[in-house]
């Protein structure tokens, strides 16, 4: 910027730029910081070009006077810097406005370069040696140089708010893209408890006919579980261990209507007890074992659940001893497996699998879930609520 004065102050110098500050235009500590250290490497840099110049011309080296103008040319660029990015901000060129709002900031860059040397002419009167340049030979000499050195400012500055308005748009899509996902999973689990109610209910009357007191400890049973689904509002994942509390609540309603034909089983490794699962995970599970597998038999049936940790992975499995898969609904048939597969697929995305298939090659159903081990912060193992065996 500006001229040499090794060479009487006539010779254009080169153009800058400034780097850019790293964070937003609105943040002026950081871009006064950031052009003034720009600007002063340039000091250095351009002092010293000037110093061979004038070496190589034979022209004496006036350390004093050529620091001291290189420092006025170049900090009377960086006061301007601020204000060219509030400008920015303010008046970004875009397609919609760019023919005014360049308009704007072509007219305020050239203002500014003559604000430049109206302030900097009096100074270099003062401090450097025969000064003797006015004004307007200033304006003449430098005016395109710097006007070059300003819009590199500006390009700068657009760049950092693209960049800054791109990361915006990035974290309003994410919260957005979060906000729709949490609403397609109250939509899923809203879906399980009125299938649950419907079906339990069903049960309920048709146990009406033939035992009243059973079918009035089944809607109580009923009454407990749901009060205790209520008390996790708004919420989609819970230990294990609670949520076999729940599905506890749930074998107690269904054991007033199998009475001594269904046996349970349960094991629950330890370390796998705290790992987070989606709330009333289970439960579909357990129904859909009871319903197409246990129901359908004969006589007695069994239900074995258990769940393990397998390095960074949690293992879920549900199996019965009924008449086997073919029986079973399809994969992502049926109001159970297809929600609790799309919630997983919500909620895990491509890090878990849900498997149907056959538990033994005598028959019985087995579904197997493996999702991320996670953990709530701060939850110390605990050991899983008791299911008792019936």
């Amino acid at each position: 910027m500006g001229t040499s004065l090794t060479s009487n102050l006539d010779r254009p110098a080169r153009s800058n730029g400034i780097s850019p500050a790293p964070r937003p235009p609105w943040r002026w500590k950081r871009v006064w910081a950031g052009a003034f250290a720009a600007y002063t490497v340039f000091i250095i840099l351009t002092s010293l070009q000037d110093a061979v110049f004038a070496a190589r011309s034979g022209t004496p080296i006036r350390w004093h006077d050529l620091i001291v103008y290189r420092a006025l040319e170049e900090y009377s660029c960086a006061l301007f810097v601020p204000a060219l990015f509030w400008l920015v901000h303010r008046f970004p060129i875009d397609r919609r406005r760019w023919l005014s709002n360049g308009s704007v900031l072509l007219l305020a860059s050239v203002g500014f370069v003559v604000a430049k040397y109206a302030l900097m002419r009096p100074l270099a009167v003062l401090v450097v040696q025969g000064w003797t340049d006015s004004v307007e030979t200033l304006l003449i000499s430098n005016l395109v140089s710097v006007l070059f050195d300003f819009w590199g400012v500006i390009a700068i500055a657009h760049a950092i708010e693209y960049y800054q308005r791109a990361r915006d748009r990035e974290r309003a899509a994410l919260r957005l893209r979060a906000q729709l996902s949490r609403a397609q999973l109250d939509a899923l689990q809203s879906q399980l408890h009125p299938h649950f109610l419907f079906n339990t209910l069903h049960a309920a009357s048709t146990l009406m006919h033939r035992d009243v007191e059973g079918a009035d400890a089944m809607l109580t049973q009923l009454a407990d579980l749901l009060r205790a689904t209520l008390r996790h509002p708004g919420t989609h994942e819970i230990p294990l261990y609670e949520e076999m509390a729940l599905l506890d609540r749930y074998l107690s309603i269904m054991r007033a209507r199998f009475r001594d034909r269904l046996t349970v089983q349960c094991d629950v490794a330890p370390d796998a007890a705290e790992a987070l699962v989606p709330l009333f995970l289970l439960q579909p599970l357990v129904e859909n074992a009871l319903e197409h597998g246990v129901s359908r038999r004969a006589g007695a049936g069994r239900l074995e659940l258990s769940a393990t940790r397998r390095g960074q992975t949690l293992c879920i499995c549900v199996a019965d001893d009924g008449p086997g898969v073919s029986s079973a609904p399809a994969p992502g048939d049926g109001v159970g497996l297809g929600n609790t597969r799309a919630r997983l697929e919500e909620l895990y995305g491509d890090a878990q699998r849900l498997t149907l298939e056959a538990a033994s090659a005598s028959g019985g159903t087995r579904v197997v879930i493996e999702m991320p081990f996670r953990v709530r912060a701060g939850e110390a193992a605990r050991a899983p609520a008791p299911v008792a065996e019936a």
